[in-house]
């Protein structure tokens, strides 16, 4: 009986590790296929252009200062930024997107401000800013938090500001003439149509960050 014992105390203990194990893998596998998610408005080709320009010009001035300069084909207008979901979260945010696109007809946007991120005096981002038919990007914003909330998502608690982000400063500190130029330069307007939502994929790399569309989703109202 003894002997029986500790041949049955055994096999539980080696079915606890295997099942302890099997969780573990599936947990990792859990994490392994989440994606780093945003949602994002796109700028046309002519706008992608001259802001490239711009950059270029900018950055040309200021080479000795450490600065992430966003790349042409990065270029993009944030909606939502969601971070890492699991596959069931993906379709529930679709399903978001796909419910906010049905409200919204496309509309016009212009690229033709300059500013900075928190301010002035303690700027780390310098962006372009956005004008036009505004209102319609600000109601995309609306439905899209609303819907996200219903569907179990973190709601943002910053107000939505539409920006589109040219570049991030390394050094502050160091970077009063690149601010001061930046936000008295004039960016010649440049005008372009949304007619699409875009759910993008950000994949992490030495090299910095990759986007991936995964998918577009058609205006519809």
């Amino acid at each position: 009986m003894r002997k029986e014992r500790e041949e049955n105390s055994v096999e539980y203990a080696n079915c606890y590790k295997y099942n302890y194990l099997n969780l573990h893998i599936l947990r990792l596998n859990k994490e392994f296929m989440k994606k780093r998610i945003f949602v994002a408005i796109d700028i046309s080709d002519e706008a992608r252009i001259k802001v490239a320009d711009y950059i270029k010009d900018l950055r040309g001035g200021f080479s000795n200062l450490r600065v992430g300069w966003e790349k042409a084909e990065k270029l993009h207008l944030t909606v939502k930024f969601l971070g890492d979901i699991d596959s069931n979260e993906l379709q529930n945010l679709i399903e978001a997107v796909e419910i906010t696109a049905q409200q919204i007809s496309n509309f016009k946007l212009q690229i033709s401000r300059t500013g900075v991120f928190p301010s002035k005096r303690n700027a780390r981002i310098l962006w372009l800013g956005v004008d036009g038919e505004h209102r319609s990007l600000q109601k995309i914003n609306d439905i899209l938090e609303t819907e996200c909330r219903q569907k179990g998502f973190v709601e943002e608690n910053r107000k939505f500001k539409a920006h589109l982000t040219i570049g991030r400063l390394r050094e502050p500190n160091k970077s009063k003439e690149l601010i001061d130029t930046h936000l008295n330069k004039t960016f010649a307007a440049v005008k372009f149509e949304v007619s699409e939502i875009v759910i993008y994929e950000s994949r992490l790399q030495k090299s910095g960050s990759i986007f991936t569309k995964y998918k577009n989703i058609n205006l519809q109202g």
